[in-house]
Order: C-alpha cells, then structure tokens, then sequence
C-alpha cells in the first residue's frame, strides 16, 4: 500500500470504516510458485490458456466500492479504492506476479474441518487452518517479504511481520439451497466464504496508512498459496485455488482445459465458489460475470448436475465475491464481527 500498509494488521477503526450492516438480510501438499495459481485467458495479449496466471488486474485510483458494479466489489460503507505504489505494478495497473516477492518458507498444519448438511443448511465446522503447506509467519527478517508487513502496525506485535497463523474456532452454517437474490448484498465482514482447504476467503479490500482502501493483491506480498494471516486467521486474496484439494484437481482447476473448475469453497450465503475455468474450459473474465462476481449455468452441486448460481475465482479485481447474490450469515468469531465501533 501507500506508505505503511495495514492489510493483515489494520486497525479495526480503519477497516470498519469500509464496512457496516448489511442493507439486505473457507496433510500437506508441494507448494507451486505464486505466478502458478491459475491460468490466464487469452484475450489481447493477456496470455495462453494453457498458461499460469502471472498478471493481475488492479483497480485505478477513484474505483468506488459503494456500488455493486463490475471490476469493483460492494463495501457496505463505501470508499474509492487507492492504487498502491509497488514495483510489481505498471502503469495500467497490471500486477505482474512475477515480480512480486512471496512470503518465503514452510510451515506445515493439522487441518480440522468438517462440513455436514441438513436438509437445509451446511454447517463448517473447523480449526481454521489450512490442509496445505503455507509460507512462514512470523515473517523472518532478510526475506523479500518482511519489509512490506514490517511497516504495518499491528495491534499487539511490533509490527504485522509479527503475526502468526493459529488455529480458531470456525464454525459456520450457511443455506444448503441458497436463492439468488435481485438486489445484492454488500459486504459487512471480512469473511467472505470458506474453503475446502480448510482457511477462509476475506474481503478484497484494506487499507493503507491514510486508511484509504487498495487492494491486498496489489498492496502486499502473499505466500505461495496466496494467503497471509490477520489477527492470527489464515486467509486466502485472489485466484488462490492453486494449493486446493488433490494434485488432479490442482490441475484441472488451473492447467488444461478440460472443463469447468471444481468446486474450493462456499461463500457465507451458501453459494459455491468455483475455480477459474467455465462451461468450455476457458478462464473466465469478469465481463462473463455479474457485479458480484458469479453467474448462472448448470454445475456439480451435491453430486447432481443442476442449474444454479455460483462465483469463481480469476486474475481480475475484486478476483473472488464482489458482494453477495444470496442473503450472507454472520461468521463468528470474524476479527471484526458485530462491533464497528472501534
């Protein structure tokens, strides 16, 4: 971010200036490099099929987040997003993952997380850790990374390279059948979701020293998986399905074409959260997309085929939910929660 960024550390005055109430009723594996997340889609230059994502589309300075619309997300309190200043991004906001330095290491995690249904909801039940391998955290000092979370302050730690990943207690039920809603929904925590490799999906959005909104792809170092902990809870920014469920479906979800991504995750409305391939195996753009990030055309759900709406996962802003096309639940345990007092 500009300055001393505060993604994974923000004060909680500054975040919940983004957020409110909503307006309308988440063993090991190899860790591939960053720029491996995904596949990129060919469109003007944009890349192969077949090839990893290794750019990201970042908003420009004076994108709102006040209105559901694509290429932005919806913030239930609003703002105009910043474009930080890193050497990973050019001119036209491109953020070139290649460039962008990683969180270095390896810790390896005890995953806790079982989903068991009704015949109405789906309730996560879970340590919050993830399944695979992620960077180490505490950041380490002399790694590319650690000068970009040591600037951050952080309450509690000496700065937000000091902050590790724990385990907390996930327990989430959202609807079995969700229904799309006409009007969309803003966000009003940082959960967004919850993966089936155990961590959970947060909100696009933070804000630099000047608590002013950017984006955390663009502002921050990740690991390997595209993940990083705030308060402790291991999450995941971006088209993170790289380090998702077996090597096979690794593999379809970001190599190859062979059809539509699987499914990594369900959003806190109960609406599934799909890798970035389509119908026809190709990467989806955000112009095949709604506002809140998703779309409708038949899917795997529950070990049926049906037709139904869902989000995916790409390498354009906001990259995951946008806001929500179902009514979402209150995730406890949120590092912010109900009170957006402080």
């Amino acid at each position: 971010m500009i300055g001393a960024t505060r993604s994974t550390a923000v004060a909680a005055g500054a975040l919940c200036a983004l957020l409110g109430p909503a307006t309308a009723p988440a063993g090991s594996a190899a860790v591939p490099g960053p720029w491996r997340a995904a596949a990129a889609a060919v469109h003007g230059g944009w890349g192969a099929d077949d090839a990893p994502i290794t750019r990201l589309r970042t908003p420009p300075t004076g994108t709102s987040i006040a209105s559901p619309a694509r290429d932005t997300l919806y913030a239930c309190r609003g703002g105009t997003l910043t474009r930080p200043d890193r050497p990973w991004i050019d001119a036209h906001g491109v953020i070139d993952v290649r460039r962008r330095p990683f969180v270095s290491g390896t810790m390896h995690w005890h995953k806790v997380l079982r989903v068991t249904t009704t015949p109405t909801t789906r309730h996560f039940k879970g340590n919050g850790l993830p399944g695979h391998a992620t960077g180490r955290f505490p950041v380490r000092k002399g790694t590319p990374a650690y000068k970009y979370y040591a600037e951050i302050p952080a309450h509690g730690y000496p700065n937000a390279a000091a902050i590790p990943i724990e385990p907390w207690n996930l327990d989430v039920t959202v609807p079995r059948r969700p229904v799309a809603r006409a009007t969309p929904t803003c966000i009003a925590q940082l959960t967004t979701g919850m993966a089936l490799a155990g961590g959970t999906f947060h909100l696009e959005v933070a804000t630099d020293a000047e608590d002013r909104p950017v984006d955390p792809n663009a502002a921050l170092p990740l690991d390997r998986c595209w993940g990083h902990p705030y308060d402790t809870q291991y999450h995941y920014h971006g088209p993170s399905q790289t380090c998702f469920g077996a090597a096979g479906s690794r593999r379809r979800a970001g190599r190859g074409r062979s059809g539509h991504s699987p499914l990594v995750g369900y959003a806190i409305d109960g609406f599934g959260i799909y890798g970035p391939r389509g119908e026809d195996g190709r990467i989806v753009r955000n112009k095949d997309l709604d506002v809140c990030h998703g779309h409708t055309h038949a899917i795997m759900w529950d070990g049926k085929k049906v037709v139904m709406y869902h989000y995916h996962l790409n390498g354009e802003y906001p990259y995951s939910i946008g806001c929500f096309r179902g009514t979402p639940v209150t995730v406890p345990g949120d590092p912010h929660g109900h009170d957006w007092s402080h």
